[in-house]
C-alpha cells in the first residue's frame, strides 16, 4: 500500500469510525453503560475510537500484509487480544464497574445447553467456511482470477506451533474476541458493524482467499449471539472452529502440501 493509499484510507476511514461512534451515541447505543460524569463517558468513547482504529484501520493500512514469520515471536500474535483486553478493562472501570457477567455477556440461564449448541455451530461454521472457500475458488476460476490460494504464512506458522501454544491461542481468541466483537460491539453498534469490524481485525492474514472464508464463521457467530442474547454459544463456537483449524485441518493441509 502506497503513501497515497494510506492517506486515502485514513482520510475516509477515520471520519467514518468517528461518525459510527457519534451516531451510535446519539441513538442511545451506550445507554446501558452508566458513567458517573461526562468526562468518563468522553474518555470511554475516545478509547473506543482508538481501539477501532488500532484493530481495523491499521491492519488495513498494511494492505493485509502478513508479518515476517521468520522473525515472529509467539507473544506477538496476541497483540489484538491484548488491545481488546485493555479496552474492555478500561471501559468497565470508566462505566462504574458493572457486574462482570453482564458486561461480558455471560449471564446465561442455560449455559450447558448453549455451550453444546456452540459446539454444533462451530462445526457448522467450519463446514460453511469450506463451502464458501470452494465456491469462491470456482468463481475466481470462472473470471480467471488467481488469488494465490495457499495457506497464509501466519496461519501456517501458527498451525506448526506446539499443542500448548495453539491451545492458548484458541482460548484467548475465543474469549477476548467474542467479549469485544459480540458482547460489547454487537450489543451497542449492531450486527453488521460488529461483523465488519471483526473481519477487518483479521486482515493481517495476508491472503484475500482466506479472508473470504472468514465470512461464514463471522455470520455464524453473529447469529449465535443474536439468538441467545449472550456470548456463551458464540464463544464455544469460535473455540470449536479455531480448534478444528489449528489442531486438525491446517496441520493435515500443511503435510499434504509438503508431500508427507
Amino acid at each position: 500500500m502506497t503513501a497515497l493509499d494510506r492517506s486515502l484510507l485514513f482520510g475516509a476511514g477515520l471520519p467514518l469510525v468517528l461518525a459510527i461512534v457519534f451516531v451510535a451515541d446519539r441513538r442511545g447505543a451506550f445507554r446501558r453503560d452508566v458513567f458517573a460524569s461526562p468526562w468518563r463517558k468522553r474518555t470511554a468513547l475516545l478509547l473506543l475510537v482508538l481501539v477501532l482504529i488500532a484493530t481495523t484501520l491499521l491492519p488495513a493500512a498494511g494492505g493485509g500484509r502478513a508479518p515476517d514469520v521468520s522473525t515472529l515471536r509467539f507473544s506477538q500474535v496476541f497483540a489484538l487480544q491484548a488491545i481488546l483486553a485493555g479496552f474492555l478493562l478500561g471501559w468497565w472501570l470508566l462505566s462504574g464497574r458493572p457486574p462482570v457477567r453482564s458486561f461480558l455477556g455471560l449471564d446465561s440461564k442455560r449455559p450447558l445447553a448453549e455451550a453444546g449448541a456452540g459446539v454444533a455451530l462451530g462445526l457448522v461454521g467450519w463446514t460453511l467456511t469450506i463451502v464458501v472457500g470452494v465456491s469462491a475458488a470456482l468463481l475466481f476460476h470462472v473470471f480467471d482470477y488467481d488469488p494465490h490460494r495457499t495457506v497464509p504464512p501466519l496461519v501456517g506458522w501458527l498451525a506448526s506451533r506446539p499443542a500448548a501454544q495453539r491451545g492458548l491461542l484458541v482460548l484467548l481468541a475465543m474469549t477476548l474476541e467474542e467479549f469485544h466483537f459480540r458482547s460489547f460491539l454487537q450489543r451497542r453498534l449492531g450486527v453488521v458493524p460488529a461483523s465488519i469490524f471483526f473481519l477487518l481485525a483479521h486482515a493481517g492474514y495476508g491472503e484475500p482467499f482466506f479472508f473470504v472464508g472468514l465470512l461464514a464463521i463471522t455470520t455464524v457467530l453473529a447469529v449465535a449471539f443474536s439468538k441467545t442474547g449472550n456470548a456463551v454459544a458464540s464463544i464455544v463456537a469460535h473455540g470449536t472452529f479455531d480448534a478444528i483449524q489449528l489442531f486438525i485441518f491446517l496441520p493435515a493441509a500443511l503435510k499434504l502440501i509438503a508431500g508427507d
